[in-house]
Parts: C-alpha cells; sequence; structure tokens
C-alpha cells in the first residue's frame, strides 16, 4: 500500500523537462550539442533518493577529425531513454544526480566536392591521400550508445531549476570505426509540470 501512494503521489507531480545547450567531442571532432529530457518521478518528492525514467534526445554538430576545415561537419542525433538516481537536497538547494542514457544514434556527414591534395613521392607521382577512417567517411549509419552522466541542479524556484552535467559515452555505430568514445558538457533549466 506504502509503495502505491508513492506512485500516486508521484504521477501527481507530472512531467519534468529539461534541455541545455554545450560542447559535444565525437569521434575526435568538437562541436555544439543540444540536449532534451522529459521525465516522469516514480517516487513521491519527500523521498530523499529520487528516481525518474524518461526520453532523452541529442543532437551534435560537430567538426570531423579527419578534416577539421570543413565547416559542415557531422550531424549526429540520439533518441533513447534515461534513468536518473539524484538526491532530494544536498547544501541547500543543491541537488546532485547520476543519469545513464541508452539512446539509438545516427551518425551523418553530408556528400559535398572536397579538394583532394596530392603529394609527391620520391619519384615526383602524385599520390592520393589515404582513406579516412570508417566514422569519417561521407553517408550515414545507425547505432547505439549509452554511458553516465554526472551533474547536479540548482533551484530557483518552486517549479524551476538550473542544472549542468557532463556525459562519458559508449558508441556502437561504425563496425569498422577507430573511435567509439564520446563526451558531452551541457547547461541548461529544468522545468517541473504539476504541484511540488
Amino acid at each position: 500500500m506504502a509503495a502505491f501512494s508513492s506512485l500516486v503521489q508521484a504521477q501527481a507531480r507530472g512531467v519534468e523537462v529539461q534541455a541545455g545547450l554545450g560542447y559535444a567531442k565525437v569521434f575526435n571532432g568538437g562541436g555544439v550539442s543540444l540536449a532534451a529530457v522529459v521525465e516522469r518521478p516514480l517516487v513521491s518528492p519527500t523521498k530523499p533518493l529520487q528516481h525518474a525514467l524518461g526520453l532523452s534526445f541529442w543532437y551534435a554538430r560537430t567538426k570531423i577529425a579527419s578534416t577539421p576545415d570543413d565547416s559542415r561537419g557531422r550531424n549526429l542525433v540520439g533518441l533513447g531513454l534515461r534513468y536518473q538516481l539524484g538526491l532530494q537536497s544536498c547544501c541547500g538547494s543543491i541537488q546532485p544526480f547520476l543519469a545513464v542514457p541508452l539512446q539509438l544514434l545516427r551518425s551523418s556527414i553530408e556528400d559535398r566536392a572536397t579538394l583532394v591534395t596530392v603529394s609527391a613521392n620520391s619519384h615526383g607521382v602524385p599520390q592520393p591521400p589515404p582513406d579516412p577512417p570508417a566514422e569519417d567517411r561521407v553517408g550515414a549509419a545507425w547505432g547505439w550508445g549509452t554511458g553516465l552522466e554526472l551533474g547536479v541542479r540548482l533551484g530557483i524556484d518552486e517549479n524551476l531549476s538550473a542544472h549542468t552535467s557532463v556525459q562519458g559515452l559508449y558508441q556502437d555505430i561504425y563496425a569498422d570505426g577507430t573511435s567509439n568514445g564520446a563526451w558531452n558538457w551541457h547547461a541548461g533549466l529544468r522545468y517541473q509540470f504539476g504541484p511540488s
């Protein structure tokens, strides 16, 4: 009965929406990153340990490591589930949290004309540049990713708080890829719909 009561109280709080803007390093190329989460608390707001489950969205537009001067670069989109564990309050209005995302990812690099530079070998015969790694080739690929996110929230008012977080990710997108790690940093706002 107590578990049912906690669930009812959590449902009464409605959903929480958070969004942030920041920086991502993906396949050794960095760029702007945007993350958003819509989640529902799973326990009563009076519990010291807070649990939440929701949907997560991640978008990053980064440079390509093998052609860092290309301004169009890579688009990475992720959509999936996110579980969050947090403390109700620590040191006043500061609320630390830990989250685990599991996302379906799509990485794409636009097809475009590129200037091919050639180099002369010892015999003076031009040689084409080596092939880029699999993750830097033109086209799109699907995969998945998971990781850990550590962050803190700072309460602004009853339903609004600011947050910042750092996330480390493992990505499995390119079968022949040479890089699977990524990280991002975001700062943004969270709003809680419904009563506190």
